[in-house]
């Protein structure tokens, strides 16, 4: 077995050195001017019961597919996007907007 000599302890920073750290402070970030484009992604999580995912399922199997292809003719994520502009534009509809 191999032995080795134990590391080398760092030395304690001394009052002064840590009062130093703290009373420096840090710079505050900086916030964008610009607005924000209604183009922007924004990322966020969605969570969907495994009942409404198996739905969502059986309605892209629905979907015409590309010839001799073995996917679905729509991915889930395209689908719930479809579903949320049809809800808007129902809603604009509905509110005059």
């Amino acid at each position: 077995m191999a032995t080795t000599l134990p590391p080398q302890r760092k030395k304690q920073p001394t009052e002064a050195e840590i009062e130093a750290v703290i009373n420096k402070g840090s710079s505050t970030l900086k916030k964008d001017d610009q607005p924000i484009d209604d183009d922007t992604v924004k990322f966020f999580n969605l969570r969907l019961t495994q009942g409404v995912l198996t739905k969502i399922e059986g309605l892209r199997a629905k979907r015409p597919r590309k010839l001799a292809s073995p996917k679905l003719g729509i991915s889930t994520h395209d689908w719930i996007l479809e579903a949320i502009e049809e809800k808007m534009a129902r809603e604009k509809r509905k509110y005059s907007m």
